[in-house]
């Protein structure tokens, strides 16, 4: 009864969150927000919802200080706890309760609350909404978006760097069996919340996820983990074969432009995971086929020296690089006038539209 669970002890959850956003705190402990978030990780079940749910009175009380603690823990657990927090900050429950304090029109002079606040959604609108794997459960986060645009709320702009470690970077280089965990983990995310909610019509939806979930079911978007592996495979060879060229042909007197920064950005992010795959499968853990063993090895040592070729060129020397071909990283040569398609690095650019709100930036809270 509602009697008792007054009277229950806090669970340890719920006693971490309150010392974490506690009065007698002057200003976020990391540490312990991380401690938070490692217990979110390892229980999983009702724990991602426990958590959020459990910063909404701070969020939402009439102490600035706490609601700002709530809220960089909140964002703690955006950003290392994965889909199954972000289902339950996608869902129209908690959405409600997060703007039940706002008013139905944007004030003059935004409080510092409401500001981050809607920082956040933003953030979550331009990363989870339009580059999560799982981004049909979220889109109730669009919605909320919308609905506070057509009443004229003003969004703050936003720091990409943010935004950027919402979720992995997109080209993280992901095994079949990587990927398959974590769809496996995004569907017992999903019902574990249908459980707790438990209304007839998220009962009949669990029982069709169980069935899916224990392969009794095919589900009707069963993903292609052998095509998906192949297709991150080969975009990594073409950005290495594309970077690889440019370097060849860069002019060593010149500083390296933006274009070919952020490619070497993007292959180098993939370097060190190319390098553990490889190793786990020389000590005999990893699941990858020869030939895959092959490209991977061809890749991080094209890669590699495209990192020294760059190195090189900072300090005004002419790299000795290597002409490449179709044995050296499985595709085929690519002259650096392609770079023109670097436009399409990013596989998936499917998104919801989105409303265009008021372009004027929210004034920054004093």
């Amino acid at each position: 009864s509602a009697i008792d669970d007054l009277f229950k002890p806090p669970t340890r959850l719920q006693s971490l969150v309150d010392r974490a956003v506690g009065p007698q705190r002057d200003e976020p402990d990391l540490a312990l927000n991380l401690d938070i978030c490692d217990l979110v990780n390892r229980k999983k079940g009702n724990y991602p919802h426990d958590a959020v749910f459990a910063l909404l009175p701070y969020i939402n009380g009439r102490a600035p200080a706490q609601a700002q603690l709530a809220l960089t823990l909140l964002d703690n657990l955006v950003k290392n706890c994965g889909h199954p927090v972000h289902y339950q900050i996608g869902s129209r429950e908690f959405l409600n309760e997060l703007f039940r304090r706002f008013p139905e029109y944007q004030p003059s002079l935004t409080n510092a609350v409401h500001y981050r606040v809607l920082e956040m959604l933003q953030e979550w609108r331009v990363s989870l909404c339009q580059r999560s794997r799982y981004r049909e459960d979220l889109q109730r986060i669009n919605d909320m978006y919308a609905l506070l645009c057509r009443k004229g709320w003003r969004f703050p702009r936003i720091d990409s760097d943010n935004v950027a470690v919402v979720l992995e970077p997109e080209d993280t280089l992901k095994t079949k069996e990587e990927l398959e965990k974590e769809d496996m983990d995004a569907m017992q995310a999903k019902l574990q919340e249908l459980l707790r909610r438990a209304t007839p019509r998220d009962l009949r939806e669990a029982n069709k996820l169980m069935k899916v979930i224990t392969g009794y079911e095919q589900s009707t978007k069963q993903r292609d983990y052998n095509k998906e592996w192949e297709d991150e495979l080969q975009a990594l060879e073409h950005k290495s074969t594309v970077l690889h060229e440019m370097l060849r042909e860069a002019d060593p007197g010149r500083p390296i432009d933006d274009t070919v920064q952020e490619l070497l950005n993007k292959c180098t992010s993939s370097l060190t995971r190319l390098r553990r795959l490889i190793a786990e499968h020389e000590a005999g853990e990893g699941a990858e086929e020869r030939g895959d063993l092959d490209r991977m090895v061809r890749l991080s040592d094209t890669i590699g020296e495209a990192v020294e070729a760059a190195k090189e060129l900072r300090c005004g020397r002419k790299p000795q690089m290597r002409a490449l071909g179709t044995n050296d990283t499985g595709a085929e040569p690519q002259a650096a006038a392609d770079a023109n398609e670097l436009i399409s690095w990013d596989d998936d650019t499917d998104s919801a539209p989105n409303p265009v709100p008021n372009t004027d930036p929210v004034e920054t809270p004093k």
